[in-house]
């Protein structure tokens, strides 16, 4: 068991280092119009991923959408799938004016507003869009933006992401420790600099915190909510979406209202604000279904049809 672990180990580090040096190669509408191939040809491929993305389709839509739609965005969705990857790997690679080229921003008044009250501002995103570089091309516009990563578990594999990272130029936060986390994340606020954090990544656990998510309980990221009660720092919505083949757009929205009920009733005043704050992710993925990381696991077949026993 463990010499075939540690084969898929070094098999998927040698699969990685083959598709960083094919996109090396390649020019950046290349690498987009091949991850479109690529996603669409594995969503023929991997049934289970599709179930779970029909799934996640229904609990967001319901009846909606036909069947027949829902199984379009699934195959789309796979396409931008896998050219987030291609392309945030492209990017490490390109002059630096590609980014500012090719990523336009709007809001950056909602930003600059809620930074001058100098408590830092939080970002609160999801796994829409080409999400990987919204906070190193806002950092680009002046804008010092960090963004939270979970390390690999392969050493290799995460020492390649931190060499990508460098060549970003981005500034990135190691979620573990948490502890340590928690403290850099604070002192970038008391610096006034921006997190942006996804709220929909799943928690570890006993750190999650339920809310609704398009009416199902659902386990989501409280620290976006957490950092804002404990340093006062704005919260505001934030997402991309394509705009073009190789075109981006960074929308940022006007501050979710955050609300102190009562300094003891932590868990209730969690609860009630990151319920607000989702909610800004739900229109952002009705708004842009086919770019939401929607092969990744949400609900189970079981919360479903309890969902649909109870209408």
């Amino acid at each position: 068991m463990v010499n075939l672990r540690r084969f898929k180990a070094d098999l998927g580090w040698v699969l990685i280092r083959l598709f960083v040096a094919g996109v090396r190669r390649l020019d950046l509408p290349s690498v987009v119009r091949v991850g479109r191939f690529a996603g669409w040809l594995s969503s023929y491929l991997l049934s289970l991923r599709k179930s779970v993305s029909l799934l996640n389709l229904d609990v967001a839509f319901g009846d909606g959408l036909t069947r027949r739609r829902k199984c379009r965005i699934f195959r789309r969705a796979a396409g931008y799938a896998m050219t987030l990857g291609l392309e945030t790997v492209r990017y490490c690679f390109e002059h630096s004016e590609a980014l500012l080229n090719n990523v336009e921003i709007s809001g950056l008044e909602h930003l600059a507003a809620a930074r001058s009250a100098g408590r830092g501002v939080i970002l609160a995103g999801g796994h829409v869009g080409l999400f990987t570089l919204v906070a190193v091309r806002l950092s680009r516009e002046g804008y010092p933006t960090w963004v939270i990563i979970r390390p690999a578990h392969d050493p290799r594999v995460s020492g390649l992401y931190r060499e990508m990272l460098e060549r970003l130029d981005a500034n990135w936060i190691s979620d573990r420790p948490r502890e340590q986390c928690v403290r850099e994340c604070l002192a970038r606020l008391r610096s006034n600099d921006i997190l942006h954090v996804l709220i929909d990544q799943k928690p570890a656990r006993g750190t999650g915190c339920v809310v609704p998510f398009f009416d199902m309980p659902t386990e989501m990221f409280p620290g976006v909510v957490s950092l804002a009660l404990k340093t006062g720092a704005p919260v505001l919505p934030v997402t991309i979406h394509r705009a073009g083949l190789t075109k981006h757009f960074i929308e940022i929205g006007p501050p979710v209202e955050i609300i102190r009920s009562s300094p003891r009733a932590r868990r209730e005043n969690v609860a009630g604000n990151l319920a607000r704050v989702v909610k800004t992710l739900e229109d952002a993925i009705r708004t842009y279904p086919e770019e939401w990381w929607v092969i990744s696991r949400r609900w189970t077949v079981q919360q479903l049809a309890m969902r649909r026993h109870t209408r």
